[in-house]
């Protein structure tokens, strides 16, 4: 299953300013967020990326491009990390990247704008660890043991 797709954002974009990459930003601090909580996939905890992302060397966005294509899919995620997703990513997620970042909608040249810094992911993080934790309280006990 895709969760997200940058070629939807920067087959939009208005203007000649932002770059293709500019539009894998917020599935870029997502997949980083996922990363270092623990809930990507195998594959990608094991990953020198990982590493780097950990050491504040690379930013998610540079791992979506690089090894994503500029998608986030399922195959990206633990199990658990599929949970939250599924609950969260396409009903919240970019409605909360939007309020954080003050940006008026998903669809605007605007909401890919939002420069892909570490500075920005420390304020988006605490949004998503405030939704991951109130998508655990209602997790069923199968997916949480995954």
């Amino acid at each position: 299953m895709k969760y997200d797709d940058a070629e939807y954002f920067f087959l939009n974009f208005e203007g000649d300013e932002l770059e293709n990459e500019a539009g894998a930003t917020h599935i870029g601090m997502f997949l980083a967020w996922a990363m270092l909580r623990g809930l990507a996939s195998s594959e990608l905890l094991a990953s020198e990326e990982c590493e780097q992302i950990k050491a504040r060397a690379t930013t998610g966005r540079e791992v979506v491009v690089d090894l994503c294509d500029c998608k986030l899919f399922d195959s990206d995620l633990s199990p658990v990390g599929n949970g939250f997703a599924s609950w969260y990513y396409e009903s919240q997620f970019l409605a909360d990247y939007a309020e954080v970042f003050g940006v008026s909608d998903a669809s605007t040249d605007a909401f890919c704008s939002v420069a892909d810094t570490w500075a920005n992911f420390d304020k988006l993080a605490p949004v998503l660890d405030r939704r991951f934790a109130k998508w655990r309280q209602t997790v069923p006990t199968a997916v949480d043991k995954s």
